[in-house]
């Protein structure tokens, strides 16, 4: 047992809770990192479910995004854009195919997560995204809004048994460099 933590004279008197934060949002992106490298190697994730293929992204509520992503880039290697950054990984049961995992800091204020204290979304990528849906709301789980749709996927959001909001992805299969491409054309015409 550590004393020195229950003991006022030689416990730390500052604790920096972005510190903190920025830990646990560290060890959760590890974790992550570690799952996700696994299961590629074991031949993908086996969830038993005929609609989850894996996880699509991890995104995370922080202080400051722009200075967390420079700890990140600086300490990790983790080059992040404002939307992100995107680890490409092959399919186990496609090797010629790739797949992308997203991480996302957003700040506080985001409502992104829906209403509440939500301080962690993840992001399934899902095959069947219309059928899922279909039997998730027979099983009256609910639905968030309606389907987006984008160049890089579908999206639908439900309410998890915790009150969490989950984000589901239905991905269009885009090799790296085509996902590069296109990224940077959305870009240049935003900036237009």
């Amino acid at each position: 047992m550590n004393h020195h933590l229950h003991n006022p004279k030689t416990r730390p008197t500052k604790i920096c809770k972005v510190t903190w934060m920025v830990l646990a949002s560290g060890l959760v992106s590890l974790a992550l990192g570690l799952v996700l490298s696994i299961t590629a190697l074991q031949g993908g994730i086996r969830s038993g479910s005929t609609y989850v293929t894996g996880i699509g992204g991890v995104f995370f509520k922080v202080n400051d995004p722009e200075q967390f992503r420079a700890w990140y880039k600086k300490h990790l290697g983790i080059r992040a854009s404002a939307s992100g950054a995107n680890f490409f990984w092959r399919k186990s049961d496609d090797p010629q195919s790739f797949a992308r995992t997203v991480w996302t800091p957003f700040p506080q204020n985001s409502d992104y997560f829906g209403p509440g204290a939500q301080q962690i979304m993840i992001n399934y990528r899902v095959r069947e995204l219309d059928a899922l849906l279909n039997k998730l709301t027979a099983a009256g789980v609910e639905q968030v809004g309606k389907v987006e749709e984008y160049w890089y996927g579908r999206f639908a959001w439900i309410i998890d048994g915790e009150g969490n909001r989950v984000e589901l992805w239905e991905p269009v299969d885009l090799s790296p460099d085509e996902f590069e491409r296109r990224l940077e054309q959305q870009q240049k015409q935003r900036d237009e």
